[in-house]
């Protein structure tokens, strides 16, 4: 497993934080966007990705956490602007590995985003008991509306979703959740002054609409399955 750690991000929606980024491999084979119209594959930070996947730049995973560990208290970060969590070989979520860099974070306010399957048994433990940790959020990523609404039953983690470009503000899902389009997107503040993704608690569902090269064609994709 390869990381790269960015401690200041160029990129203005972040804010001058720490960023990570994770190697291709860590994407489960269940996200829809995988290898199709993911953002992070295209532009400067899809040649940082491939960089980072073929060991060119970064740190093994064990490396990756003594740094974060080493963050000052209370440290606002962002891990993955690409990739996702520690992966076994049958394609679930590392239980261990997602344990070590939580462990490392607790002192720090930082947050991530999963597209693994919490159906599933096995991730939906290692999420549950990852973000017991506390320090850390692991957000469930969803793919439509719906799928919003049966993660937020769940009750193991905060949501977000991906929406068509032009999702008007007010949306909500069909149980009655409520979206708050990414602030970063309508707006010019930072993940640094937002942190929304970072709490654990909250019970809005933060939204992302489609952007990057791929912007129309996942647009017309989401607008179909939500």
């Amino acid at each position: 497993m390869w990381v790269s750690l960015t401690i200041k991000s160029g990129n203005k929606k972040a804010g001058q934080i720490p960023v990570s980024t994770t190697e291709k491999k860590s994407c489960p084979n269940e996200c829809p966007l995988k290898d199709t119209d993911c953002y992070a594959r295209f532009g400067p930070l899809g040649l940082h990705w491939s960089k980072v996947q073929q060991g060119m730049r970064g740190d093994n995973w064990t490396a990756f956490c003594r740094r974060v560990a080493q963050f000052a208290i209370g440290q606002l970060w962002r891990h993955n602007q690409a990739g996702d969590l520690p992966q076994t070989k049958n394609g679930k979520i590392h239980k261990s590995k997602t344990k070590q860099l939580c462990r490392a974070a607790s002192h720090t306010k930082g947050w991530t985003y999963t597209h693994y399957d919490p159906n599933d048994p096995h991730n939906r433990e290692a999420i549950e008991s990852a973000n017991k940790i506390g320090g850390f959020t692991i957000n469930l990523s969803a793919d439509s509306l719906t799928e919003a609404d049966q993660y937020v039953k769940m009750g193991i983690a905060p949501v977000t979703v991906t929406v068509p470009e032009n999702t008007p503000k007010g949306t909500k899902t069909p149980d009655g959740n409520v979206l708050v389009i990414c602030p970063a997107q309508t707006t010019d503040i930072s993940c640094e002054e937002c942190r929304l993704c970072q709490v654990k608690t909250r019970k809005s569902i933060v939204a992302f609409r489609a952007h990057g090269i791929a912007t129309k064609r996942l647009s017309e994709k989401l607008t179909v399955s939500s």
